[in-house]
């Protein structure tokens, strides 16, 4: 049997970068660094894009027709999956490093590049073979959000040690759970501390941002109101392994948030404008309401595909009629 990789892997690096080029917010971050307007928390929404696009490239590629006997074994996993999120945690570093020398300005200290989390990563690809290829879904997008995450981390305990007052800011998503709520603030950095407070842990679908700034440099940020949980409905929050869970009413509200613009995304690739992919998302949203026993996405994507399934029909029935048929 020929060797598929070389062939995956070609495909994957065309497809990313084709997202990474029709990606509006990796353009608008670029420009800001040129502009010299970057601020720390544009590194976070770089990493975001990042994820996205690389998520698409990889779910769309590494499909059951183009694996052999349609399973991802673990070779080739571990030569696909791998070396793209790979290239994703170089992309997101020398992203921070340039943003950082914006935020810097004249204070002289190097940017730190992360070590690459090669446990993380590999536990990834393990869940991937183990359990299926929806975990190339939201687990890469929340992967390469944490590799910025990292990049936080090291640089704050980098200019800790070089006696810099360094505050830990995490800024909480629009509309993010009670869980995240609770996390959302500033905090002296402290490495022990931040970690029992798990103020670098996110779960799936999270979007919230964790920036630091120093006593010589201002980072600004969109800050939110903040919820304090008891410690009760924290403990509740938490699985035998002291990972964030979610009750079903903020996981329902979680993924409502993670997959609007990628459903609305889909409807533009299909011909829709703007106003029309807002418009058939808010129907999806309504009619999703009225079918309680189908999941968000199921309902959500069902309905969308019924929209560009038609789309695209009246277009080939428009071809059709061009052509004298």
């Amino acid at each position: 049997m020929s060797d598929v990789v070389p062939v995956l892997n070609e495909e994957i690096t065309l497809k990313f970068q084709n997202n990474m080029m029709r990606d509006r917010r990796v353009a608008r971050i670029m420009q800001k660094i040129q502009n010299g307007t970057a601020e720390l928390i544009d590194g976070h929404d770089y990493a975001q894009s990042l994820g996205e696009c690389l998520s698409d490239a990889l779910r769309t590629t590494l499909t059951e027709d183009n694996l052999p006997d349609g399973v991802m074994y673990f070779n080739i996993a571990d030569r696909t999956v791998k070396p793209a999120l790979i290239v994703n945690y170089d992309l997101v570093n020398e992203n921070a490093a340039e943003i950082q020398s914006i935020v810097d300005s004249g204070i002289g200290l190097k940017a730190v590049k992360a070590d690459f989390p090669e446990a993380r990563v590999n536990g990834l690809i393990d869940k991937i073979c183990d359990n299926g290829l929806q975990w190339l879904g939201e687990a890469i997008v929340n992967n390469t959000e944490a590799f910025f995450d990292d990049y936080i981390r090291a640089n704050a305990e980098a200019r800790s040690e070089a006696g810099l007052s360094v505050k830990i800011i995490r800024t909480a998503a629009h509309k993010c759970c009670a869980w995240c709520s609770s996390k959302a603030g500033s905090y002296e950095y402290d490495r022990y501390k931040l970690d029992e407070m798990q103020i670098f842990a996110r779960h799936e679908f999270c979007r919230c941002a964790v920036t630091y700034q120093d006593g010589k440099t201002r980072q600004n940020v969109w800050t939110k109101t903040k919820w304090q949980a008891t410690p009760a409905e924290l403990q509740q929050r938490k699985d035998i392994r002291g990972r964030p869970v979610m009750s079903k009413q903020e996981r329902q509200s979680v993924i409502e948030n993670g997959e609007k613009d990628r459903l609305k995304q889909k409807l533009r690739d299909a011909g829709f404008s703007s106003l029309e992919a807002d418009s058939i998302y808010k129907q999806a949203l309504r009619r999703k309401q009225q079918w309680q026993q189908a999941t968000a996405k199921d309902v959500d994507n069902g309905i969308l595909e019924t929209y560009i399934d038609g789309r695209i029909k009246k277009k080939r029935i428009a071809e059709t009629k061009k052509l004298g048929g």
